[in-house]
């Protein structure tokens, strides 16, 4: 049987939780990581129905996508339905966790789901993530230049755009004296030595930095390894929030629209004017609203979102369709992506995808 932190783990890989805002709170917010887990209950937000849908169905872990608490809580005394759904869970054994922003942010995430299913081609993320890279440099015998190299790079460092591997590599001289107490790869106790080396530099996500560390660590036959951390301006490219890409064929506005209430299942959408046909198409699911800017910069036709205020389809009337389809309706699909995820790691186990809408917001 999954432990709490199998399922959490199994998501990570996908949705690594360091990839997180400060301001998010993903992971495990209730319950203990060892605790064995006899089903797990996916669903956009967790409240009160959510949990005693999960002691109905014998679910003791819910996995949502929005966390029930971004702040800390300073009394637990069932006032508000926030402190009476933890109330209940912890009762009922009940772990809760999120992921929020690392499944917004991922290439494998809410915007690229929802860009698949409206059939978008060629992908790239819309605002990739600033000050998530840095470089890693560190100096090896010649003969051993290979392994190290060979190491860090499996662990996600080297990786720009679709290569992998990518290395900088400069020869050099090294020099060092090792003293009493050491045990010197090469070298004699006292006496100064001098090593043809190699200088390897790549770049890491930082995400993976600790990772690649502790290879290169392992790998390095010296017993004291020489390395340097440099922090990066560079976008990741492979992080951040947003997806853009082309629809196979351009559509009119009203076939676009109709497509997309069709495919999504929506019963409204709210829309700028815009009198050109619909080809590139660029999203950002949840809240996206500050990207339309960044839709239009990437010269799409049609920006797919929620929570637009009245002020910004003003700014961007004529430019750019913006079409508003709701937070929730636009993030329902992570418990098909969660689903799915699981299903994989454990693919004889009690995965279910909640019965009920829990969208807030109601069309009359």
């Amino acid at each position: 049987m999954a432990s709490v932190q199998n399922i959490i783990d199994a998501l990570s890989e996908l949705y690594p939780l360091s990839t997180q805002d400060s301001w998010d709170n993903s992971g495990l917010i209730i319950g203990e990581p060892n605790m064995e887990v006899s089903g797990v209950l996916l669903t956009v937000d967790i409240n009160q129905r959510r949990v005693e849908e999960a002691i109905e169905r014998g679910c003791n872990m819910i996995v949502a996508h929005h966390p029930i608490l971004f702040r800390g809580l300073k009394r637990l005394n069932n006032i508000s339905d926030e402190q009476k759904t933890i109330s209940l869970a912890i009762k009922n054994d009940i772990a809760l966790c999120a992921f929020h922003t690392p499944a917004d942010k991922s290439t494998r995430g809410t915007s690229f789901k929802l860009g698949e299913m409206i059939g978008l081609k060629k992908m790239q993320v819309l605002v990739p993530e600033q000050g998530a890279l840095c470089k890693i440099v560190t100096f090896v015998p010649e003969a051993q230049a290979d392994d190290v190299r060979n190491a860090i790079c499996e662990t996600g460092a080297g990786y720009i755009g679709n290569y992998s591997h990518c290395t900088y590599n400069l020869n050099g001289i090294g020099t060092f004296k090792a003293h009493e107490g050491c045990n010197p790869f090469v070298g004699t106790i006292g006496k100064l030595h001098t090593e043809r080396e190699v200088r390897i530099e790549t770049i890491v996500p930082k995400r993976e930095l600790s990772k690649c560390i502790s290879a290169l660590i392992k790998a390095h036959p010296y017993e004291e390894p020489a390395y340097d951390i440099y922090p990066l301006e560079n976008e990741l490219e492979t992080c951040g929030y947003g997806s853009w890409g082309t629809l196979p064929e351009a559509l009119s506005v009203e076939d676009f629209v109709a497509m997309l209430k069709c495919r999504l299942n929506l019963s409204a959408v709210r829309c700028t004017s815009y009198d050109k046909e619909i080809r590139r198409v660029a999203i950002c699911t949840g809240s996206g609203s500050e990207f339309i800017g960044n839709a239009i910069g990437v010269r799409a036709d049609a920006y797919i979102t929620g929570d637009v205020k009245y002020h910004q389809f003003q700014e961007a009337d004529g430019r750019i369709l913006v079409a508003d389809i709701g937070h929730y309706e636009s993030e329902e699909l992570t418990k098909q992506l969660f689903f799915d995820a699981l299903c994989r790691k454990f693919p004889n186990f009690a995965i279910c995808k909640s019965h009920t809408c829990c969208n807030y917001i109601k069309y009359y």
